[in-house]
């Protein structure tokens, strides 16, 4: 749309100055060349600026170490449904902490998309936490998959411009968000579901 109304006014802003159709018709390929060339193509600025953020907690985890269990069955069986629930979904980072349960939680996507995981510690203050994953978010174009905890999944959906979500129990491992980022507009979220509940 706006391609076309930038179209519609050049041709009807040139034809008052006395320009005949083929140097009309040249001149208005060159200038929408120059536009894509420098990248101020309205749709390529569209596409830039919407981004969709889903989070999850890890999965189940085992009960040892008690310090960074690693995932356990249930929870390797849940790691795997992840590809299932967002195999028509685009993503361009995985961002998981320093810990083994969300790590592994991304492992079994990031070896089916052949993408890395970004690791960003989960130290105090947890608010430092909290920012770096915002910043990392916005560091990169496109869809953003993260791994969290049930106490920093609500922080990072509110720090990113969503709404103030209920805490995740102890025992809830299956809750699936789906925050839309659009520039300039109110964040919106979805929270569905993952595996087995």
């Amino acid at each position: 749309m706006a391609i076309a109304q930038y179209v519609h006014g050049f041709l009807r802003h040139n034809r008052r100055i006395g320009f005949n159709s083929g140097t009309l018709i040249q001149s208005l390929l060159i200038s929408l060349l120059f536009f894509a060339s420098i990248g101020l193509s309205p749709i390529n600025q569209a596409i830039a600026d919407n981004r969709l953020i889903i989070l999850v907690r890890h999965a189940e985890k085992a009960d040892e170490p008690a310090g960074d269990p690693p995932l356990s069955a249930s929870g390797n069986i849940r790691a795997q449904a992840l590809i299932s629930a967002l195999k028509r979904t685009p993503i361009s980072q995985l961002i998981a902490t320093q810990y083994q349960r969300t790590q592994q939680t991304l492992l079994p996507i990031s070896t089916e998309r052949h993408l890395p995981i970004t690791v960003l510690e989960a130290k105090k203050p947890l608010e430092t936490h909290i920012q770096h994953i915002v910043e990392q978010v916005h560091a990169v174009k496109g869809n953003s998959l993260i791994a969290g905890h049930s106490n920093t999944v609500p922080l990072i959906i509110k720090a990113l411009g969503g709404p103030e979500i209920t805490n995740i129990s102890e025992d809830d491992y299956s809750q699936l968000f789906l925050l839309s980022i659009n520039d300039g507009q109110p964040a919106s979220l979805i929270s569905t579901r993952y595996g087995n509940e």
